[in-house]
């Protein structure tokens, strides 16, 4: 890892390097954009093709759906005090996304007239299981359970053709979240667009949401506008604002902790005025590299994007880490609460009990969060974006009659006539 002081010309080098929200590489988009076009226009047949190219598992159309029955028969082989986990996590991540649930709001006036926001849940969602390397059990239950609080009829998975296979709890997490009707062995670009178009086998739907790789990010971009997608996922993140009484092991654990998921391009930051901290911290993070699932990617990610960032008190730490707008923020400081009220940052951890990775493990808010500084602008996926909004206008004689002049002021003074005229035109005549 890195030392940096904020605000040094190194400081806003290596922050303008970062991984950030923007177009996937050139060559990805250029591959994805063949995906795209090939399922959009050929549907199943496409898909088995690509799913050959791309995963080497020979599929048939009667093959793409997996049925109930194999999921139950693969979640049975899921490890029972894993399962009994999941289950806990399960009651946990509904009970806080109930207290999501909006029902709108009604508005009558004095005249008669009603004006109505109306809630609705989407007709249907797609999730994205990643496979492999990232088939996360976690994932499903975050990703499945709003959708199913806010009330979506049709939950349809997809997820590479090895996943349940290979990974028994992710078919266990299915069951559990009661999503297994509709679940499809395709992934990568072509599962997107699937999705986004529907194929003679695969439904589409109205949003895809779920994390994946470059090639899904990019497609899913590519595919937005004919559904709605979560967010273009980025590499995972920490920023860490610690001051002196910051336990230092703990530190380089949680650091550790988020450079592990395995792409080599994790941001892992320590923001802090403490040079004792920093130096401890760095030097346990060297030493605790060994112990991770993935040390060689671990120790690229330190090398690329970790760092040390030297603050001179915890006033100029929250501008640092607000110019991060990290995925994840752990405050691991005196007076942690008031501190962390001016932080930015997609899931802020408050204190030294409240490391990222109960988060990430279902004590109730959604692991599901914006990358790539999305912070600034973008939220954790919850039921809200399972709902849709419409508004509903009903108005009486009397209420247009109060508002005519208003309407037809400004609809003159825009240049459109009709408009004006489709509000007077009911007035003619008395």
């Amino acid at each position: 890892m890195r030392e940096l002081t904020y605000g040094s010309r190194g400081w806003t080098q290596w922050l303008s390097r970062l991984p950030r929200s923007s177009a996937p590489r050139p060559q990805v988009l250029k591959a994805a954009e063949g995906i795209v076009r090939a399922v959009r226009l050929e549907g199943d047949r496409a898909v088995i093709r690509l799913t050959a190219r791309h995963d080497g598992v020979r599929l048939t159309s009667g093959r793409l759906r997996v049925k109930p029955d194999e999921i139950r028969a693969l979640a049975a082989q899921a490890d029972r005090s894993l399962v009994a986990a999941l289950r806990r996590m399960a009651r946990r991540i509904e009970e806080f996304h109930r207290r999501q649930l909006q029902s709108g709001f009604r508005s009558e006036l004095a005249d008669g007239s009603v004006l109505e926001e109306v809630v609705r849940p989407l007709a249907s969602v797609g999730l994205y299981v990643p496979g492999g390397a990232g088939a996360y059990p976690s994932s499903v239950l975050m990703s499945a359970i709003p959708a199913r609080v806010a009330g979506v009829e049709r939950i349809v998975v997809v997820t590479p053709p090895r996943t349940l296979e290979e990974s028994p709890a992710v078919a266990a997490a299915l069951e559990i979240v009661g999503v297994g009707n509709d679940v499809f062995r395709i992934g990568g670009a072509q599962a997107v667009a699937a999705l986004a178009f529907g194929t003679k086998t695969v439904p589409a739907v109205d949003r895809i949401v779920g994390p994946g790789n470059a090639y899904v990010t990019a497609a899913k971009r590519l595919v937005r506008g004919q559904v709605e997608i979560d967010s273009e996922a980025g590499p995972s993140e920490v920023a860490i604002l610690a001051d002196e009484s910051a336990d230092p092991g703990w530190v380089a654990a949680d650091l550790l902790a988020q450079a592990e998921h395995g792409s080599g391009d994790e941001v892992v930051v320590l923001v802090t005025p403490s040079t004792e901290v920093a130096e401890e911290a760095r030097r346990l993070v060297d030493e605790g590299i060994a112990s991770v699932a993935n040390p060689a990617t671990t120790r690229r990610a330190l090398a690329r994007h970790g760092a040390v960032v030297l603050v001179k008190d915890l006033e100029e730490g929250v501008a640092a880490v607000n110019a991060l707008a990290a995925e994840h923020v752990e405050v691991l400081t005196k007076r942690a609460d008031r501190v962390a009220r001016g932080v930015v940052g997609a899931a802020v951890f408050v204190g030294p009990f409240s490391p990222v990775a109960v988060g990430d493990y279902g004590i109730g808010p959604n692991h599901v969060l914006p990358t790539g500084g999305g912070a600034r602008f973008a939220s954790p996926l919850s039921v809200r974006d399972f709902q849709r909004r419409q508004s509903l206008v009903r108005m009486t004689e009397a209420g247009l009659a109060r508002v005519t002049e208003d309407v037809v002021r400004v609809a003159l003074a825009e240049g459109f006539r009709g408009h004006a005229q489709s509000v007077l035109t009911r007035f003619e005549g008395e």
